[in-house]
């Protein structure tokens, strides 16, 4: 047969079919194989580098990183309000005026007429001396909006985070599952060809050997379920960091056996730390603003302004060469009303407070959540501890009567599953303090603080 061609596996012998499938899981566990058959020996990555990395490639900080840059240019161009405002004017006109310079006793009536055509330029200034507040309410307007689109790209940020632990740690965790569930296909493999051998000596009936079949095969496919679960995790993560290829964790899940600090001081951190309410706070100040200059529409106008005309010769006789003055502006009425104008940036701010109020509250639920989960996680993930061992334990012992005679493939089964819950409930414990404790961070405004966790923990979950 060419080595390319199909191959029937349904026709071939038991112990053929037996040897092709754990050729392939073989393969699949070392991750040799992969689509089209190319081979790929796929580097871990650690927490840190694909944090990163994250920061570096994520379109949505790049888009919050660019808001904020918009923000501040915007604040720049603002300071420079209250400067003068020179400008340079130049026009060619043409024009004719005809002057009545009065009647004189000999001479009579006296008409002059003067040619006003030909090139003007002169330069302008105008200086806004003062403007109840307006100018000074924009600037502080658009530093308060610089201030919201900072705390948004920290907000973005802290999501992204937030984002990265799930996915990283999930996939983690779906390797850590797949590895066990290759541990128990092997076992199960083994105890399935020491069944065929007691078959062929007489010292199992054909229900042991079938049994153990049915736990082999059951391992196999929980095995394939578990492979394909990790590869979708590491599709998830590849596509989060802007990676073509897969990608696999090699930091571990992690446990703090020590407590948490106490819930007070996560809750004072987030009042002051949490970018949501960073984001409320300089809207708030923004609203404020707004009715600073909503006010200023009923205060008069004061500024300075001059002319300098710099062609002379074609200037009338009632241009000046130059004029400069003071001058004061007082609208009496306005097309809109400006007491409703008020009344609307005073509700502006009523509503930016009324959702601060409102996100404070959210978040300090947040925060509880978050900790009491993680409070939770970390108990939990203590008392495996026992279970772990026993399951260990009873499968050892499982396992040598099995050889002996003196118990059955379906006890040895039962054993090696109550090892796997165990070794998977552990697993899936750490994971969940993992995410709590991200969530927690996330509440407060510190995700930046995971990896510190990370690299202090004293329990880790290791291969």
């Amino acid at each position: 047969m060419h080595p390319l061609q199909p191959t029937d596996v349904s026709k071939a012998p038991l112990e053929e079919r037996r040897q092709m499938s754990r050729s392939l899981i073989v393969l699949l566990a070392t991750g040799v194989l992969c689509g089209h058959g190319s081979l790929v020996a796929a580097a871990g990555l650690s927490f840190s580098d694909a944090r990163t990395m994250l920061q570096a490639r994520s379109d949505a900080m790049h888009a919050a990183s660019a808001e904020l840059r918009f923000r501040e240019y915007e604040a720049e161009a603002a300071s420079a309000m209250g400067y003068p405002e020179v400008g340079l004017n130049a026009k060619e006109v043409g024009g004719h005026k005809t002057m009545d310079l009065g009647t004189f006793p000999v001479l009579g009536k006296i008409k002059k007429e003067v040619e006003l055509g030909g090139p003007r330029s002169s330069i302008t200034m105008n200086w806004p001396i003062y403007t109840g507040g307006r100018i000074t309410a924009a600037q502080e307007a658009k530093a308060a909006d610089t201030d919201v689109a900072r705390a948004e790209q920290r907000e973005t940020a802290e999501r992204l985070d937030s984002e990265l632990v799930r996915r990283y740690f999930g996939l983690r965790l779906a390797e850590d599952v797949e590895r066990l569930r290759l541990a128990q296909f092997d076992q199960a493999n083994r105890d399935f060809e020491r069944a065929l051998q007691f078959e062929k000596q007489g010292q199992l009936s054909a229900l042991e050997r079938l049994s153990a079949q049915v736990a082999r095969d059951e391992a196999e496919r929980e095995y394939i379920k578990a492979g394909h679960e990790r590869s979708a995790a590491e599709a998830a993560l590849a596509r989060l960091l802007r990676d073509a290829g897969p990608v696999q964790a090699a930091s571990p899940l992690f446990v703090l056996t020590r407590s948490l600090p106490p819930l007070a001081e996560w809750l004072a951190a987030a009042r002051e730390t949490n970018p949501s309410m960073a984001t409320l706070q300089a809207r708030q100040s923004a609203a404020k603003q707004g009715v600073v200059a909503a006010q200023a529409s009923y205060k008069p106008e004061v500024f300075a302004y001059g002319e300098y005309n710099l062609i002379k010769r074609n200037l009338s006789l009632t241009e000046p060469n130059w004029i400069a003055g003071v001058g004061v502006s007082i609208k009496l009425f306005a097309r809109e009303d400006r007491a409703s104008k008020v009344n609307a940036a005073r509700a502006q701010v009523e509503r930016v407070e009324a959702l601060r109020a409102e996100t404070r509250n959210r978040v300090e639920m947040a925060v509880e959540a978050a900790w009491l989960r993680a409070d939770q996680a970390r108990r939990q993930f203590e008392l495996f501890g026992s279970s772990l061992e026993l399951a260990r334990e009873n499968l050892r012992l499982r396992g040598r009567a099995f050889e002996e005679g003196q118990t059955t493939v379906l006890e040895v089964s039962e054993a090696r599953n109550a090892l796997l819950r165990a070794a998977t409930g552990r697993a899936q414990i750490a994971y969940e303090f993992d995410i709590a404790l991200i969530s927690l961070l996330e509440a407060c405004g510190q995700t930046g603080r995971y990896t510190e966790f990370l690299n202090t923990a004293d329990v880790s979950l290791l291969p």
